[in-house]
């Protein structure tokens, strides 16, 4: 075993610049350890927040969603872009418990008016991307009970009792 290690050697001394023998050998491991490390990057960078010592995003446990964020609640109620009945145009809530003053006319609503206009959409607080929203029990409440968005999968959850 120490002849052929030691002729190995020779071997890769005389071959001077080029990488044989036991520099091949390192060469490839070094390449293979570097592409491992940049795929397992790749992998968990979406996950990454970034701020704070939890450097992962999970959703919120109440959800019981497999999304990587989350929130419930009504006052934790993404964005809404509403429908204005007098102009059709297009009015941004950023907040669930600010008034609703349509930004092209003089129409003025009370944020307790949500549930009488039309939602367009809610807009994704990670991300900004439109999210799909809908509604569970249509029979006992009359506003969005829940929205993912699918470009992060940013999900939010309207809280409630189920009695």
């Amino acid at each position: 075993m120490a002849g052929s290690i030691g002729a190995l050697w020779e071997v890769t001394k005389r071959a001077g610049d080029r990488l044989v023998g036991w520099d091949r050998l390192v060469a490839t491991g070094k390449g293979l350890f570097g592409v491992a490390k940049r795929l397992a990057e790749r992998i968990v960078s979406p996950l990454r927040r970034g701020d704070g010592p939890n450097k992962f995003r999970l959703s919120a446990m109440d959800t019981a969603t497999t999304t990587y964020d989350g929130d419930d609640g009504w006052a934790s109620r993404p964005p809404a872009v509403l429908e204005c009945p007098r102009c059709g145009g297009d009015i941004p809530q950023h907040h669930a418990r600010d008034d609703i003053d349509c930004p092209h006319c003089v129409a003025e609503f009370s944020y307790r008016e949500f549930p009488d206009l039309e939602l367009k959409h809610l807009t994704c607080p990670v991300c900004r991307s439109e999210m799909v929203h809908g509604q569970r029990h249509p029979e006992s409440f009359d506003i969005v009970e829940w929205a993912t968005c699918n470009g992060c999968r940013y999900h939010w959850e309207f809280k409630h009792s189920y009695s």
